[in-house]
């Protein structure tokens, strides 16, 4: 939602349970409008209680932007995780690890001919870090079901469709180079 590290949002659909799982009442906690529970007391739906506004910074993308803004930036990072699935699921050379239903892919290389778990693992490795070196492109990566997994996250406010380009295009180099 276009808001930097150390903030994220949960939605649930029954407050009641979250907030059982996270009351804790001392004396100097109490007041008027507590007993009476005729105000929603944040402290009872997360552990932060005394730490610094973290979704203040969440607040200020949400009145910027509002809804309809948010909408337009996911649903173009949505568009442009599905071109970069479609290039993975056309080429030979690479393959999808997981479902990409909204803008975080996993994927491998995968060249023919090369079926061995480890090397196939050190290979993802090399490239991931061969592709980031260059510092156009930040890869991550995960493991999934023991494999090696590359991960391209779309969610910077400035990603375009060159970017994603960008990344496929040093992704498929860097793997001639190292065949």
């Amino acid at each position: 939602l276009l808001t930097p590290m150390d903030c994220s949002t949960l939605y649930v659909r029954r407050p009641n349970i979250l907030k059982e799982a996270f009351s804790i009442l001392p004396e100097y906690l109490r007041s008027a409008e507590t007993d009476a529970q005729t105000v929603i007391n944040y402290m009872d739906y997360g552990v932060q209680l005394g730490r610094r506004f973290r979704a203040l910074k969440l607040w200020f993308v949400l009145r910027h932007y509002g809804h309809e803004g948010l909408q337009q930036y996911l649903r173009q990072h949505i568009k442009l995780a599905q071109q970069f699935a479609g290039w993975i699921d056309a080429s030979p050379a690479f393959e999808r690890l997981a479902p990409t239903p909204l803008s975080t892919l996993c994927f491998r290389a995968h060249p023919a001919g090369l079926d061995d778990d480890e090397a196939l693992n050190s290979l993802n490795e090399t490239l991931m870090n061969k592709v980031n070196s260059n510092g156009q492109v930040f890869l991550s990566h995960t493991k999934l079901r023991g494999r090696y997994t590359i991960r391209l996250t779309l969610g910077n406010l400035a990603t375009k469709a060159e970017h994603v380009s960008t990344a496929w295009e040093q992704l498929q180099n860097e793997l001639a180079r190292l065949s």
